[in-house]
């Protein structure tokens, strides 16, 4: 079915001129003024896609008709149109929600250029998972779901909208553990590439000699080791899209090579002088200042400027923490999958816990909280003593400490307890050396024992409930001696 465009203009050469330009690639509707706009979008059985609003038109004018069209749906983008190119309208146009603002007269090609930005944008917004007001996640099995429903996160999404399907480099950056490697795979999914390779490099995990050979491959014989041909990460990725985390950790020498290969899409294997061409789409991420480290030296500014043509930057979760029930609720659904625990949900005091800590380890540290907590409940409620922070160490804003009054809202309460009688039982007993090796020790086994028995023995859905490797999971289990019940 062709996407559906509405036109609301009182000047009927304007509504005309759309549908001779696209009227075969799209199905026009058209409005002249405000209310008649409202009633088509409030009637219309197949639904509107983008919306065309002339700012200037007798009655309700396109701002009040803007705010009134956001009230009805947040997601259909809004193009907003006028012949006066005021940026006093422009701003206000933009702070209620338009997607864009366009002068007239209109060019038929800048025009293409935008519907498709937005119909993009507009399938991105339909694609977000949030909780609406039953806390009922609507997607909680897809893979890479952006989950939120904060101003912050429907920007992002709005800026993944908008770049996806073109093939400029983009630059991600944010604290670890917002997610850029999720936006990376949005961009991904939303793109013409899609269905071509996608391929993800930690920059940070490989060495300087190990990264450049992933990154371009090697000849056989180029080094120790080196048995046969390799074929690097960019030469597979032809057509494909290459997602470089953590880049600021990159050496300067290998950060040369990218350059090139951003320049003029060529590079050698190492130990190669025979130059292979790619077409490769690069998005990179950091949580760096990457111009603070080419002032220190430790990045190249020109690289900066190529991998910098588009930037999204991600919030960490303490400036959105109006996203916290809807991912809690994401997180829920996918940490109970192959359990069969009867976990229904969460209690209002471990809702309030969970918004009021700063999360400094933000949607990752999130999503291991919600794991360790489907481990370590009992009920079908998860509370607030079912939740165990990766620090408890953090400091918690002047609010967190007028709320923690109680042991009703007390991170890990009963664990609490059971620490308490260990630390007094060595100081009785006088083992203190070791007393701190000892607690941990003992915590740590009690936790991975709960976690099998949760899982039936299933060491990678335990791994996967306690946000470790099955490797960690299993030294673990040889270290301590337990025996899967």
């Amino acid at each position: 079915m062709k996407p559906s465009i509405l036109i609301v203009d009182d000047e009927k050469t304007v509504r005309y001129s759309f549908k001779v330009m696209f009227e075969d690639e799209y199905r026009i509707l058209t409005a002249e003024d405000g209310e008649s706009a409202l009633n088509v979008l409030e009637t219309s059985y197949i639904g509107v896609d983008v919306v065309f609003l002339d700012i200037n038109m007798p009655g309700m004018s396109g701002i009040e008709a803007l705010k009134k069209i956001k009230v009805i749906t947040k997601n259909i983008p809004v193009i907003i149109m006028t012949a006066y190119g005021y940026s006093d309208t422009a701003i206000e146009a933009m702070q209620q929600g338009a997607f864009d603002y366009l002068t007239k007269p209109l060019d038929g090609n800048e025009l293409k250029e935008v519907i498709e930005k937005a119909l993009a944008s507009a399938r991105l917004q339909k694609a977000v998972s949030y909780c609406d007001g039953t806390n009922k996640v609507s997607d909680p099995d897809k893979e890479e779901t952006i989950v939120g429903k904060s101003k912050a996160i429907l920007d992002v999404c709005k800026m993944v909208g908008q770049v996806a399907d073109t093939d400029v480099s983009v630059l991600i950056t944010g604290e670890s553990g917002v997610g850029k490697e999720l936006v990376a795979r949005a961009i991904y999914n939303h793109s013409h590439r899609k269905g071509r390779p996608f391929m993800a490099v930690n920059c940070a995990a490989l060495p300087e000699g190990v990264i450049e050979c992933e990154l371009f491959g090697c000849e056989k014989g180029a080094f120790t080791g080196a048995d046969k041909r390799r074929l690097g990460r960019f030469e597979q990725c032809d057509k494909g899209t290459l997602f470089l985390d953590e880049i600021g950790d990159m050496s300067l020498a290998t950060q040369a090579k990218v350059l090139r290969v951003l320049q003029d899409g060529s590079f050698e294997r190492v130990g190669s002088n025979e130059t292979i061409r790619t077409d490769v789409r690069v998005i990179a991420a950091t949580n760096k200042n990457l111009l603070s480290e080419a002032k220190k030296g430790r990045f190249r500014e020109d690289l900066i400027h190529r991998l910098n043509v588009f930037s999204i930057l991600i919030p960490p979760l303490r400036e959105r923490k109006e996203d916290i029930p809807s991912l809690s609720e994401y997180f829920l659904s996918r940490a109970l999958k192959g359990i069969g625990k009867p976990i229904k949900g969460f209690s209002q005091d471990a809702i309030n816990l969970l918004i009021s800590h700063q999360w400094p380890g933000n949607v990752r540290e999130l999503e291991n909280v919600i794991k360790r907590a489907v481990v370590i409940a009992g009920g079908k409620i998860l509370d607030a003593g079912d939740l165990i922070f990766d620090t408890e160490t953090t400091e918690r804003e002047p609010s967190d400490r007028v709320l923690d009054t109680g042991p009703s809202i007390k991170a890990s309460h009963g664990l609490h307890q059971v620490i308490d009688g260990m630390f007094d039982m060595a100081v009785k007993t006088n083992n203190t050396p070791d007393m701190y090796h000892s607690i941990i020790a003992d915590v740590e086994k009690r936790l991975i024992q709960k976690a099998l028995r949760a899982t039936k023995g299933n060491q990678l859905h335990a791994s996967e409930l306690l946000g470790i490797s099955r490797v960690t999971l299993r030294k673990k289990i040889q270290d301590y001696n337990i025996i899967s019940e």
